[in-house]
């Protein structure tokens, strides 16, 4: 029986996660603003469809984007450098970040056992270079190169 999140987590905690948007966040749309100035059109948004609902697809080329939140997805190198772990009721967290983890491994999966290209970027890379993230974004779109060459580079924050 799952516990019910009243009794783990304050009032006030409670209603700023509820606040957040899983769909058309800063980052996200920073990132469709450029591919769309980069003349990157075509996309769709939030495909329901598929695995993890995609944040960006491009159905033509069977390319998924995904934009994940640093803190919600567990981004390594911003954890280190900007301590975005939780310091109070830090079993919850711990669990609640790690099943984020686990549901994008495996849609990540799905996807690619699907024939498609899975692309993640990370809200940390949209702050510093919107730009880099829409060329890696263009060259999976334009090259016959392996999609895991590209997602290698791109998965992890350490692409930078």
């Amino acid at each position: 029986m799952k516990k019910s999140i009243k009794a783990t987590v304050a009032p006030g905690t409670r209603k700023s996660m509820r606040s957040n948007r899983s769909r058309d966040t800063r980052p996200e749309l920073a990132l469709r603003r450029a591919l769309w100035g980069a003349g990157l059109r075509g996309f769709r948004k939030n495909l329901r469809t598929l695995p993890g609902k995609p944040d960006i697809v491009f159905t033509k080329h069977k390319l998924c984007v995904f934009v994940h939140g640093c803190f919600w997805h567990g981004c390594a190198k911003c954890a280190e450098r900007r301590n975005l772990r939780p310091a109070t009721n830090r079993d919850y967290w711990q669990s609640k970040l790690h099943t984020n983890q686990r549901r994008d491994a495996i849609a990540t999966e799905s996807l690619q056992g699907a024939g498609w290209q899975v692309l993640v970027v990370w809200e940390c890379e949209i702050k510093s270079s919107v730009g880099l993230a829409v060329s890696t974004i263009s060259q999976a779109l334009c090259l016959d190169q392996d999609a895991s060459q590209i997602q290698s580079r791109r998965a992890t924050p350490d692409g930078l």
